[in-house]
């Protein structure tokens, strides 16, 4: 049975109402009485208490967990996961006995103030028998932000509690509030795609109301006389605001304070933030580094690839996080939001839950389908209960009207059509007044009672579909302490901000400078300014040309004969060698080649045997890696066996190379399989270059790239000009099987001493783009890291960034995603400055590009120059192909930015089993 089309019922039911609750009372049937409490079909499969508490019976949906305890004062249950951060508990038997014990000794006005300096997320019902057996009495408290639902509904004597309002309204049979639906419809119109959602205590169904964040409710039951109420009761603040201007003091408060309660929510599982580019979630990752390193823990964003594409504002937030996951060490996943089929699993669950209005559900089912159950979502919605989210602020007297215009927006009187649908009732309802609040800024309380009280809830259901949301800001005591803090202090972020000087890893734009540039601009600074001016002028120039230099025909070379040489000069900075050979030596050949690439030259100066190497190769059967390591043993084996065996071994190296094998009768020019540096010889034969474009700096065009399983042959005429032919490398090829035949060694051997070598050049960073194969080789390189570079307007490319992702998460790789048409998220640290690897990039490859092509691919120099550390390799999972790839290819794009490592490069591999 497939999931998405047909649905489990078996997972309907761990899924639909997640961590949910129904508690009926009421009397029984009799005539003329209305009809008996019945649970709804969708509670079918949950467990049930009956004796639990006085008067009622109690349905827990399979995942919720239960604590109880029993004193004198009656009957204490907890649902959820309470948190005491004060006393460090997180058993809800344990705390559920203390607050059993308080409500015992102290009252129920204590039990209610202990039970509100809880953190976690959880529900409270407190049950009492009458004395005289006829009745009975309910308390009911919810957590600091109503994280956990709580709707109640009372009919004739009948009172249903649950954690949905569908659940009420079918246990008492009440209909849809189609006065409360056309307001929502009206709401949404207004506010355009913004946040809307249900006003006061209102639901979507009749007589069903929210409790709300800060108010219980008391419900009293008389079953002989077939009578129930339920009144809502404000019992925070109880006490006066108390201010504060001492920063200092404040900040050690808050950091103690979230810094225990994420450490006790991380022992209630496999702990993953929820992170963004934004600060509040910035805040939850730096207090829990430590903690997601320790247990395993990962990061995850979650991404509309539409969103992506239409702008830059989406991308942002996963460029952003997965920077701050990388520097914490973290690993962080990209979720695809999508819709989930109908009729699925995830359709039939979802829809169970938030009948009969279905919200968005792209995120929800993201992290349904693509996240593991075990884990524990460290969300940080309500930090801004205790910063600011309303930015215009005004002391007036509260009424309807005020509280529609500060849930609306807007200017005045836009909305006051609404105010009293809207909130006509709430400001006694919920004893919304200057005098119950004790100081607190309207403002903030209305925000965290409803914004968060009535749409945030939402939000932590869509992640406990599939496993468990927690709150590291779901703490009242907490949110007090924030409070206290004057508004501007807290409109600033002040302790956000102290935070991240603290932990600066979770900042953004902040990088470390190289010291050259830091301790040029300080003697900048002593110098008088008009010399300051012409000197800093100089320095840039300078900085920009050698930019330029290090991005423009990275790997580049050319095989020239010296009489072209001495015309046209090459590329600036490039030096120049003539290689041995016979004849007039201004006519041999000479290499210019890019300042940056390794080379080897040795043998005989005249007419004897020698050999060039180019670029980084690997002689994976001798253990050694670089140029001059291999170039040795290769002219030993010319001198020997002969070019034909020195060919087959050359085909043996694995890398990025070019070696050239020269003879008294001519020379044989080879390439690793992936050609990565280039071989394209020119029309007329004289000149073998790495680019296109290098060629028409001596009037040479047309030329023919070599295949991976072709050669280049040069002679040499009676001047000492070499002319160039291109044939099949059949021999050396077959010599190469020969050779592999006898290794006795298997592919996987092979490729893991590879990379034990490749190790040795840095720090290793996998550049992943999905199925590439090259995260398998994480577990032989620790510490390694993993970057995508994405073209977020590619919809392709944004699936195999998803895929890149969800495989380094896998291997518990730190992955960080950098965009390819925008800046990254840090302040440009690299040699070059932004801009030049634009014009590195049109200059090396514009006249190479296939005219059907609109544009260049984007550049990487830039964007890889911000994301990684100078002495990182960049490992690339590309793999020999059968004929030329189009041009550039990611590894030209690369060469020049860092050094690489191309583990797959090597034919010996596809010879072995």
């Amino acid at each position: 049975m497939n999931p998405e089309t047909t649905p489990d019922l078996e997972q309907v039911l761990l899924g639909a109402h997640p961590h949910g609750y129904l508690l009926l009372a009421g009397p029984a049937t009799a005539p003329g009485s209305p009809p008996s409490l019945r649970a709804p079909a969708d509670t079918d499969g949950w467990r049930v208490e009956e004796r639990l508490l006085p008067g009622a019976t109690l349905h827990l949906q399979p995942r919720t967990v239960l604590a109880s305890a029993t004193g004198r004062a009656g009957v204490l249950v907890l649902l959820g996961h309470p948190v005491d951060v004060a006393a460090g508990l997180v058993d809800p038997q344990v705390i559920a006995g203390r607050l059993c014990a308080t409500w015992d000794h102290s009252g129920e006005s204590a039990l209610v103030d202990e039970a509100a300096a809880l953190g976690g997320r959880w529900t409270l019902v407190a049950g009492t028998a009458s004395s005289s057996g006829g009745g009975s009495r309910l308390l009911v408290v919810p957590d600091t932000h109503a994280s956990q639902p709580v709707f109640l509904g009372e009919d004739g004597g009948r009172v249903a509690l649950a954690s949905s309002a569908s659940l009420v309204a079918e246990a008492l049979g009440a209909g849809p509030d189609e006065e409360s639906a056309a307001l929502l419809d009206t709401m949404r119109t207004r506010l355009a795609g913004r946040t809307a959602f249900m006003p006061g205590h209102r639901t979507a169904y009749r007589g069903v109301r929210a409790l709300l964040p800060n108010l219980l409710a008391r419900l009293s039951l008389d079953h002989g006389r077939a009578t129930a109420t339920i009144e809502q009761e404000r019992f925070w603040p109880r006490e006066p605001r108390v201010g504060t201007e001492d920063v200092d003091a404040v900040y050690a408060a808050f950091r103690e304070r979230i810094t225990a309660h994420v450490e006790l929510l991380s022992r209630l599982g496999r702990p993953a933030v929820s992170l963004t580019a934004g600060m509040d979630s910035r805040v939850t990752a730096a207090v829990a580094g430590d903690l997601l390193r320790e247990r395993d823990g990962l990061t995850f964003t979650y991404l509309n690839p539409r969103d992506a594409a239409r702008g830059a504002g989406a991308a942002e937030d996963v460029i952003g996080a997965s920077a701050v996951a990388s520097a914490l060490g973290v690993p962080h996943r990209v979720l695809r939001w999508r819709q989930p089929p109908e009729g699925g699993t995830f359709d039939v669950l979802h829809r169970r839950t938030y009948a009969p209005l279905v919200p968005s559900r792209g995120a929800a089912h993201a992290m349904w389908a693509d996240l593991p159950r075990d884990l524990v979502q460290l969300q940080s919605n309500g930090a801004e209960s205790g910063t600011t989210f309303a930015r215009a602020r005004r002391d007036e007297p509260l009424s309807p009207r005020r509280l529609t215009e500060m849930m609306m927006g807007g200017p005045r009187g836009a909305h006051d059509d609404l105010a009293g649908a809207a909130y006509g009732d709430y400001l006694e309802s919920a004893s919304f007044t200057p005098e119950r609040l004790h100081g607190y800024d309207h403002h903030d309380v209305f925000y965290w009672e409803q914004r968060m009280g009535r749409w945030g809830w939402q939000k932590f259901v869509d992640g406990d579909f599939g496993h468990r949301i927690l709150l590291p800001f779901n703490d009242r005591v907490l949110l007090e302490t924030m409070l206290s803090l004057p508004y501007p202090a807290r409109r600033d972020r002040v302790l956000f901000t102290r935070l991240f000087e603290d932990v600066p890893q979770v900042r953004l734009g902040a990088r470390t400078e190289p010291l050259r540039p830091r301790v040029q601009r300080a003697v900048l600074r002593r110098l008088p300014g008009t010399v300051r001016g012409k000197v800093d002028r100089s320095l840039s120039e300078r900085h920009r040309q050698a930019a330029l230099q290090r991005l423009t025909w990275p790997g580049g070379y050319a095989l020239l004969p010296g009489t072209d040489v001495r015309r046209q000069a090459g590329p600036a900075g490039w030096p120049r060698q003539t290689l041995p050979g016979t004849g007039d030596a201004t006519a041999r050949t000479t290499l210019l080649r890019h300042p940056a690439l390794p080379h080897a030259l040795v043998g005989d100066g005249d007419g004897g045997d020698w050999v060039l190497v180019l670029g980084e190769p690997v002689d994976v059967d001798a253990g050694t890696d670089g140029a001059s390591a291999v170039a040795g043993p290769l002219l030993d084996l010319l001198r020997e066996d002969g070019v034909d065996a020195a060919a087959a071994r050359a085909c043996a190296l694995a890398g990025s190379w070019v070696v050239v094998l020269g003879t008294a009768a001519g020379t044989v020019l080879l390439s690793d399989p992936l050609v990565s540096l280039g071989a394209r010889r020119s029309a007329d034969g004289r000149a073998v270059l790495s680019h296109e474009s290098l060629a028409r700096r001596w009037g040479r065009s047309g030329t023919v790239q070599l295949g991976p399983a072709q050669l280049l042959r040069g002679r040499p005429d009676a001047s000492g000009q070499v002319s160039w032919q291109g044939e099949d490398a059949t021999a050396a090829l077959a010599g190469l099987a020969r050779y592999a035949a006898g290794l006795g060694t298997t592919r996987a051997q092979r490729l893991a001493r590879h990379v034990e070598l490749l190790s040795s050049r840095g720090p290793a960073t996998l550049a992943l783009a999905g199925g590439d194969g090259l995260v398998e080789l994480a577990g032989d390189l620790p510490g390694a890291r993993a970057i995508t570079w994405w073209d977020r307007t590619d919809v392709e490319a944004t699936g195999r960034m998803v895929a890149a992702s969800t495989e380094a998460a896998a291997a518990g790789l730190g992955h960080r995603v950098v965009p390819l048409r925008e800046g990254t998220t840090t302040e440009h640290r690299g040699p070059s400055a932004p801009g030049h690897g634009l014009q590195a990039l049109m200059r090396t490859w514009e006249q190479e590009q296939d005219r059907s092509t609109p544009e260049l691919p984007p550049p990487l120099g830039d964007t890889l120059d911000d994301a990684l550390p100078a002495r990182a390799v960049l490992w690339l999972g590309t793999v020999p192909t059968p004929g030329p790839a189009p041009l550039p290819r990611t590894l030209d794009l690369v060469q020049g930015v860092r050094h690489t490592a191309l583990p797959f490069s090597d034919r010996v591999l596809d010879l072995l089993d």
